[in-house]
């Protein structure tokens, strides 16, 4: 059995594939393998372009500085 996609039941899933757009929730499946429900599902063409076209270091980066400031809102 495969791991769920973020995109399998998504609201924005059409829209995304149309406008070449991705999600924070969709980046971790690809970067990680897995996701959290709860991940913003905000998306971007900039998003998009990380995951496909840019190297994976530069996702992997763009992650953590995503995760830090998430964290530094918390307080």
């Amino acid at each position: 059995m495969r791991e769920q996609c973020p995109c399998d039941k998504c609201n924005y899933k059409y829209r995304c594939e149309e406008d070449e757009m991705a999600c924070r929730a969709f980046a971790y499946f690809v970067r990680y393998g897995c996701f959290e429900d709860y991940t913003v599902r905000m998306p971007s063409k900039q998003l998009f372009t990380k995951i496909f076209f840019e190297d994976d270091k530069d996702l992997k980066n763009y992650l953590v500085s995503l995760k830090i400031k998430d964290q530094m809102q918390l307080f």
